[in-house]
């Protein structure tokens, strides 16, 4: 469980996680096929190659040209990351737009269920690259950043970022932090959902 990726949660709906795929390795990561030899041109003696200059990406310039309180930047970055993650991409570039809308939604909206959606992601993102001790401090303020008053979609954000964390600590080792974590979210899902429901006994399992 590394991390949600639906902002929209209803007490009728299961939490989603985001999870990590890796391409093929025969397929490049630009997504195109590597070209038959067949097809390679043999340049003439008298002919020497161009080098252009690099140009950055329209989504590099973009970034660059808004500004981090701009409301639909965060939206925005937060996209960039998951499609990083989910193209097997660098990685750290995925950690760096994800870090990027955290601090996006906290200017441009401050705290609520956006801001710890985009958290949530950069944690995970934090755990695949094995970074384990990064990603508590950045899920405890996704938990903080939640209001258990504001509806049941701030509810079982709250009840995953508590979930999340658990497995986080149980990867380190930390047993009673990682118990207390699991008994925590399922305090609120309980709260959220009713003792009868019974993915509240999924989560018991």
């Amino acid at each position: 469980m590394l991390g949600l990726v639906s902002a929209k949660t209803t007490p009728n709906a299961t939490p989603l996680h985001i999870s990590f795929t890796q391409n093929d390795n025969h397929i490049p990561k630009n997504g195109n096929k590597t070209p038959s030899p067949l097809l390679k041109r043999t340049p003439s003696p008298s002919s020497k190659p161009k080098i252009k200059p690099s140009k950055k990406t329209l989504q590099e310039q973009r970034i660059d040209e808004s500004s981090l309180d701009n409301p639909d930047l965060g939206p925005f970055l937060l996209k960039l990351a998951i499609d990083t993650v989910a193209s097997g991409d660098n990685q750290n570039k995925a950690l760096d737009y994800a870090t990027r809308a955290s601090i996006s939604f906290e200017k441009s909206s401050g705290p609520g269920l956006d801001l710890a959606m985009s958290l949530q992601v950069e944690a995970a993102i934090y755990c695949s690259l094995g970074r384990l001790e990064n990603a508590i401090p950045v899920l405890e303020r996704s938990i903080e950043t939640l209001d258990l008053k504001s509806g049941s979609d701030h509810a079982m954000a709250k009840f995953s970022g508590f979930m999340q964390l658990g497995d986080t600590y149980s990867m380190l080792g930390r047993v009673d932090r990682s118990i207390s974590s699991y008994e925590y979210g399922l305090k609120i899902q309980i709260e959220a959902l009713g003792d009868l429901d019974p993915r509240v006994a999924e989560s018991c399992r």
